[in-house]
């Protein structure tokens, strides 16, 4: 019985160890991963907010008039615009 004990623990220790240690690496390999992925998150939500910087202006009256007059662009008068009336989808 005490031999069986022995050879349990000889045998048994080690593979703990190995366990552990196996558990181990894939935690730091898994952590480091989770880093590289946070990183690309704050770079995307740097950029993300750059973008809705961008739009905010851009979507401004002002500017929108600014644009269309270094492009040479002029108001339609009521004369020259066209209405188009898309007809409504037949309920089945």
């Amino acid at each position: 019985m005490k031999r069986r004990l022995v050879i349990a623990a000889a045998v048994g220790v080690p593979l703990f160890l190995l366990a552990a240690a196996w558990q181990g690496g894939r935690f730091a390999a898994l952590a480091a991963e989770a880093r590289k992925i946070e990183a690309a998150q704050r770079e995307w939500l740097e950029e993300n907010r750059k973008l809705d910087a961008s739009i905010r202006v851009l979507s401004s009256r002002e500017k929108a008039e600014e644009r269309a007059e270094r492009l040479g662009l002029e108001k339609a008068k009521p004369e020259e615009r066209l209405i188009v009336e898309a007809p409504k989808e037949a309920k089945p």
